[in-house]
């Protein structure tokens, strides 16, 4: 009796004990979830700005909002990191953050800098310069917002002083990176060159404009005249705009009556004519203009112009396949430019996969005092139009590529414009030597390239 009872009460201490381990264990995880959950939904009320990535233009994108957030610091932290983990859906956005990044500390020092001491996964896929960039400027631009904040210093477990994770600098930021925000949306303005060629400028509009509007605003850009003092523009100034609407695929011009007493040469009235065009067709949906004088049509504007019927970009012989258009690099002013040049075709192409060969062909040798750097001897491996969206894919590989990220982005420019004046191409994805997110300088080249 007594060692049945012993064992008995042996036996149960036994149980008593498991069953303790058993309650620790659901202790710890109903602590893990609860303050998992009061990260996101406890706390006190605060009002934050997050930032996130523009999905298309990797610009930052500031999202105000009003998210509970507790008092410790770096459950504030990491109640920031697990928000900018996840964008609102259906706003274009986008996040550099990825799944393991996590703080592990966090101090507001005196003066309201906030050091942060923050984690990263093991198996932590090896970032870009650009997205290493974009993922530093989310959570230094985020973590400024907070209440007492006047100062972020960020580093990361293991990674040498002053450095991020690999290539960002860090240092004490004090206020928002405003190089880094949204500012707009960027449109191709055709300007005239000195030797009559159409140069591009590349320039940024207002972001939530109607294609009106966007039309509208694209044409007064253009009559206030070009950045560069060696280009001009062609068409008279901006007191003879009376408006622009767009209405399905047409872009109507409307001049006051004034612009019928210009007197332009024949030349001038070409050049006129090409800069609108080029300009209002890149617009997304627009492929044709028309142009009116006082809400009405006329016969002709700026002398012989034939303003009677719509005016398609270089007059329709893209579309019929008896001209390549094809963009290299001239020197204006300091910098380098796209210019366009137009090469007439004896007898009209047949099929895509011939337009786009040629077309990359003229890239790699451009004009005689024109540059390029798509590099000659370029080699298409793959090359699909999709028929319903207007996107071309092309896997390109160059045996050179440039040395720095602003030619990156030039190089990319390039094929955009000249792939883009396709027939039906409205948009361009790239991949270049087997790489479909960063050329080697950390251009970003992971989303399409709208025309």
């Amino acid at each position: 009796m007594t060692t049945r009872g012993r064992q008995g009460r042996i036996g149960g201490r036994r149980r008593s004990r498991d069953g303790g381990l058993l309650v620790l264990i659901l202790a710890l995880v109903l602590a893990v979830a609860v303050g998992s959950s009061f990260r996101k939904s406890g706390g006190r009320s605060t009002p934050v700005a997050l930032y996130y990535l523009d999905a298309s233009t990797r610009d930052l994108v500031s999202n105000s909002v009003v998210a509970k957030l507790p008092t410790r610091r770096v459950e504030q932290v990491a109640g920031i990191i697990d928000l900018l983990r996840t964008p609102p859906a259906d706003q274009g956005l986008a996040t550099a953050v990825p799944a393991g990044f996590i703080a592990r500390r966090a101090t507001l020092l005196p003066g309201g800098i906030l050091h942060v001491v923050l984690g990263a996964a093991r198996d932590q896929t090896p970032m870009g310069f650009a997205q290493e960039d974009a993922l530093y400027c989310q959570l230094v631009n985020s973590l400024l917002s907070l209440p007492g904040v006047s100062a972020v210093e960020l580093s990361v477990d293991g990674r040498p002083t002053g450095t991020f994770l690999s290539f960002v600098k860090t240092q004490r930021e004090l206020g928002t990176n405003e190089e880094m925000l949204d500012k707009g949306q960027s449109v191709d303005l055709y300007f005239v060159a000195s030797d009559g060629r159409q140069v591009v400028e590349r320039r940024t509009l207002p972001t939530g404009l109607t294609r009106s509007q966007l039309a509208f605003q694209a044409t007064r850009a253009l009559m206030e005249g070009p950045v560069h003092r060696s280009l001009v523009s062609a068409l008279p100034g901006t007191d003879m705009l009376r408006g622009v609407t767009v209405s399905g695929r047409t872009a109507s011009v409307d001049f006051d009556e004034s612009v019928l007493n210009l007197n332009m040469g024949a030349q001038e009235e070409e050049q006129a004519k090409d800069s609108l065009v080029l300009t209002l067709t890149r617009l997304t949906g627009v492929s044709r203009v028309r142009l009116l004088v006082g809400g009405h049509s006329v016969r002709g504007l700026f002398g012989h112009v034939n303003a009677a019927d719509p005016l398609f970009r270089l007059d329709g012989r893209l579309e019929a396949g008896t001209a390549l258009a094809v963009y290299s690099l001239t020197e204006v002013d300091g910098d380098r430019l796209p210019a366009l040049t137009v090469y007439p075709q004896k007898q009209a192409f047949m099929g895509y996969n011939v337009m786009i060969a040629n077309s990359i062909a003229r890239l790699g040798n451009p004009p005689g005092g024109d540059s390029s750097l798509v590099p000659d001897g370029i080699r298409i491996t793959t090359m699909v139009l999709e028929a319903n969206t207007g996107m071309l894919r092309v896997s390109l590989v160059m045996t050179s590529l440039p040395e720095d990220q602003e030619a990156e982005a030039l190089l990319v420019d390039q094929l955009r414009l000249s792939l883009t004046e396709l027939p039906s191409v409205t948009s361009l994805q790239v991949v270049v030597n087997g790489s479909v997110a960063f050329l080697p300088r950390g251009y970003y080249i992971g989303s399409p390239f709208s025309r």
